[in-house]
């Protein structure tokens, strides 16, 4: 909704003649943030809050630990991984808030489990539609954290670079190895040759293409990718600058995964909340109450979500 929202806006200022809005990345950066921050910080509030019965100050005494030590985490993190600046500090506490006010829901959820049993007995009696809700909460974190990092921290180079020039990217060495012609299925290409190092241990090769389609004469650049769990790495062509140098795009950029994995998370959550029984069951109950009571399937419902 706050996408939406941030979507329509610009064209509602212009249907009312008050003028154009360039909608690109100045503009999300000044109404995206101001939009999602509350969203986000409510899905931490969110399950410990009964419907219309949330007392503010008990939230604040159950949760107080769980934002300080999500602060805790915005103001040291940031100085650790290499520069604090405010917007990234702002991600990482999101994030963390998050992540901490799931722990501390699922231990009170244990603690006040009824029966008796272990801890891992009292975990496995609660319904699947509670742990598809913190596994969708754990992948807005994921989504927020992955966002965070790449724009703080993602570096680039647009350099010329000849037979065995280097160049030396978010801790990564690159090393260009010249560019041969090699024939596709329907195109020519040079194709490059980066060797990938870090601390003077090979990563991998990388071969980057810039290719020249035949039927439209038209060229296009395909990058190469280095996937991992905590950086991805592209390395792009350019255009050859004479005597076998080629202009070359390398890019260093933390934490991309984290964005899909993310969206991953927050859809496997849904899922498995929509496999929980109790949902199937209240429908049907809801579908039988129907004719006797006169009410909609909907108001049942509803009136059955807020008993709960």
């Amino acid at each position: 909704s706050s996408v939406m929202l941030g979507t329509l806006y610009p064209l509602f200022v212009d249907a009312l003649g008050l003028g154009k809005i360039s909608v690109g990345p100045p503009y999300f950066n000044a109404v995206f943030a101001p939009l999602m921050v509350p969203a986000v910080f409510l899905i931490g509030i969110g399950p410990f809050a009964r419907w219309k019965q949330a007392s503010l100050p008990e939230l604040a005494v159950r949760l107080r630990w769980a934002f300080g030590a999500a602060a805790v985490v915005a103001l040291v993190l940031p100085f650790a991984i290499g520069q604090w600046t405010p917007l990234i500090s702002l991600g990482l506490l999101l994030a963390a808030w998050i992540v901490t006010s799931v722990i501390a829901n699922v231990a009170s959820r244990i603690r006040h489990a009824a029966g008796d049993g272990s801890v891992w007995q009292r975990l496995a009696r609660q319904p699947r539609g509670y742990f598809g809700m913190h596994l969708a909460h754990l992948g807005v974190a994921a989504f927020i954290i992955g966002v965070t990092l790449v724009k703080g921290y993602e570096t680039e180079k647009d350099v010329r670079m000849e037979m065995g020039d280097t160049v030396t990217v978010g801790g990564y060495t690159f090393r260009f190895q010249g560019a041969a012609e090699v024939p596709g299925p329907n195109y020519r290409a040079h194709r490059g040759n980066v060797e990938v190092s870090k601390d003077g241990a090979k990563v991998r090769t990388l071969h980057p293409e810039k290719r020249l389609y035949n039927a439209s004469g038209m060229p296009m650049t395909e990058a190469a990718i280095d996937t991992g769990l905590f950086r991805d790495l592209y390395v792009a062509l350019g255009e050859p600058v004479g005597e076998g140098a080629w202009s070359v795009r390398v890019y260093h950029k933390p934490f991309v995964t984290w964005i899909w994995g993310g969206c991953i998370l927050m859809a496997l959550g849904g899922l498995l909340a929509m496999t929980d029984r109790r949902y199937r069951l209240a429908k049907k109950k809801a579908a039988q109450e129907t004719p006797a009571s006169g009410r909609s399937a909907t108001q049942i419902l509803a009136a059955q979500a807020k008993r709960t």
